[in-house]
């Protein structure tokens, strides 16, 4: 995003309108092709996997509450890290014209991720039936919504289509990003801080998931944010904060399913097809005990 806005004290003598980073991690020359952000690639590489593996075992989840909302999720999570790789590693380059394309579409995304967290947590306190048809058509219909709002405010800003939204005039585009998406975390935050206290009598293990949930999600915006440039510097410039912000974002990923995996229970008898019952054991060892 930086590099598609204007500076607060704009440079007469820079020929680039963006505000550029002070340090970054080395390019590598690959077949002749320049791929940047070598190492923050590997690690979304290693997200996009996980985030995989955690769909298939929230799908496998057939009567845990939110489970299809979860899915939602973290599909949304996996376009989330696939837009990442194509702006972070040069596939669109900063200068290109399909670049504002993307950064537009990688915030767009981000918005329905914080939003489908949210619902989903939210499902837990049975506002409404969660999974069914009416529910998933609200998610998706909402999910658009915020997603077509926040693109549109982001191409507008970076393109300059609007005397109200252009690279000089963030304010809306930083409203969205910096004010609604937080709030939105912020109240998954406190709805989950109540349902372990409170709907599951403080339950340490739920609560233990969740912390270290806000601590990575924390330490991967101080990261980025604050110490990117120290650490490119301390580390000659092989990598960035954004490895380290990256790889803490994917603890962050997994500490939110565990989380809904302990606060979830499941019913075993709509166990189908699986070697292993929880909390019994192998389903032959299972099918002898219950013979005898």
């Amino acid at each position: 995003m930086c590099t598609l806005i204007r500076p607060l004290h704009n440079s007469t003598t820079s020929y680039f309108d963006g505000v550029l980073p002070k340090c970054y991690a080395r390019s590598v020359n690959l077949a002749n092709t320049l791929i940047f952000e070598i190492g923050t690639s590997f690690i979304n590489i290693g997200n996009l996997v996980m985030l995989l593996c955690i769909i298939y075992l929230v799908r496998l989840r057939y009567t845990s509450v939110a489970r299809k909302e979860m899915v939602f999720f973290f599909i949304s999570l996996v376009i989330h890290t696939i837009t990442s790789l194509v702006i972070d590693t040069g596939v669109s380059p900063p200068g290109s014209r399909t670049y504002a394309y993307f950064v537009s579409f990688e915030m767009a995304n981000i918005s329905v991720v914080c939003w489908s967290l949210l619902f989903a947590g939210l499902s837990s306190f049975n506002f409404w039936d969660d999974g069914s048809f009416k529910t998933m058509m609200c998610l998706y219909i909402s999910s658009s919504f915020v997603f077509i709002v926040n693109y549109m405010i982001a191409i507008f800003t970076f393109k300059g289509w609007s005397s109200g939204l252009n690279n000089t005039n963030t304010s809306i585009l930083f409203i969205f990003y910096f004010i609604l998406n937080p709030l939105m975390l912020g109240i998954w935050l406190i709805s989950q801080i109540i349902i372990c206290c409170f709907s599951l009598v403080f339950n340490w293990w739920a609560i233990g998931a969740l912390s270290l949930t806000c601590f990575f999600f924390a330490a991967s915006q101080v990261l980025l944010y604050a110490f990117s440039e120290q650490i490119c510097l301390g580390l000659k410039h092989y990598v960035d904060g954004t490895l380290f912000s990256s790889l803490s974002m994917m603890f962050c990923y997994m500490m939110i399913f565990k989380y809904w995996d302990i606060i979830t229970f499941d019913d075993d008898e709509y166990y189908r097809y699986t070697e292993v019952v929880p909390a019994v054991a192998n389903k032959n060892e299972a099918r002898s005990l219950l013979q005898n």
